[in-house]
């Protein structure tokens, strides 16, 4: 059903397995990308309780956007994820590494954090913390 992200080795990202969850954000510099990230950071609170780390991936080049690192170039994260046609999309990877939402259009930070609370292991962390 959800493919797991056996090749992020390479890429840096596996080093977010068991610890963050992942936002993939596929697209160029577009107004859907800027409306995109205006929505996370309004609700950066949430996003950090969630363990959330967001990555814009462009066509030659990824970024870490939240919390902000550098820039870097590659295509292969770009290739492995993007879908024919699809000009943009937001793509959810839980604290495992599997795929656990896929959007090809504005998420809203209500849907993103109602998908993540309903997860197991989001529940496993809200009664660790109290």
């Amino acid at each position: 059903m959800f493919s797991k992200f056996s090749a992020l080795h390479a890429q840096n990202l596996s080093q977010h397995l068991w610890k963050n969850r992942i936002i993939l954000i596929l697209s160029e510099d577009t107004a859907a990308f800027q409306q995109q990230m205006l929505a996370f950071k309004t609700n950066e609170k949430g996003m950090n309780e969630r363990s959330l780390i967001v990555y814009h991936l462009k066509s030659d080049e990824y970024e870490q956007v939240m919390p902000k690192n550098d820039v870097r170039k590659t295509t292969n994260l770009f290739e492995k994820y993007k879908q024919v046609n699809v000009p943009f999309e937001v793509i959810l990877i839980g604290l495992d590494g599997s795929i656990k939402l896929r959007q090809k259009d504005f998420l809203s930070c209500e849907k993103l954090f109602a998908t993540i609370d309903s997860m197991p292991m989001r529940s496993s962390e809200l009664k660790n913390r109290n």
